[in-house]
């Protein structure tokens, strides 16, 4: 009776020990997780709007003064997209106090949120300018590629 018992002890320790040492991983995954940022968040998106710029610059057939005028349009809206990214990132850096304050005001937070959604829209707007004005310098047969593009 008293070795079945050892037995007993002996199995539902090892049990305990691989229960155990399965979870670490787990462990280690949770410490080793950083937090996601906003940049992170945007990263992408600013990725994408870093191509949309440069890419009017690979429609084929362009002539000489068109690449110039997309040239001036580009070097605008970098112009302008620099400003609201500048905007963007102070805003975020402000929520990020917000948020983390002793006393949160969740008016705060919400207003903040608000202007960076503002800003994001004025992006998305001076996108859709640029790429209209673009198009307006193409012929049909350019603007049908340009269009093509998915942009």
């Amino acid at each position: 009776m008293q070795m079945k018992t050892i037995y007993i002890s002996i199995a539902l320790f090892f049990a305990a020990m691989i229960t155990a040492n399965a979870q670490e991983p787990l462990l280690q995954q949770r410490e080793n997780r950083r937090p996601v940022l906003i940049d992170d968040v945007n990263a992408e998106r600013i990725l994408n709007v870093r191509q949309q710029i440069q890419q009017p610059y690979m429609i084929e057939g362009l002539s000489a003064e068109q690449r110039k005028q997309i040239k001036a349009l580009q070097v605008e809206l970098q112009k302008k997209m620099t400003q609201l990214n500048s905007q963007l990132r102070e805003k975020q850096t402000l929520l990020q106090t917000l948020e983390t304050q002793d006393v949160v005001s969740i008016k705060a937070i919400n207003k903040n949120i608000d202007e960076q959604a503002k800003l994001l829209a004025k992006q998305m707007k001076l996108q859709a300018e640029y790429k209209q004005k673009i198009r307006a310098l193409l012929d049909d047969e350019q603007r049908a590629r340009f269009d093509m593009r998915g942009e």
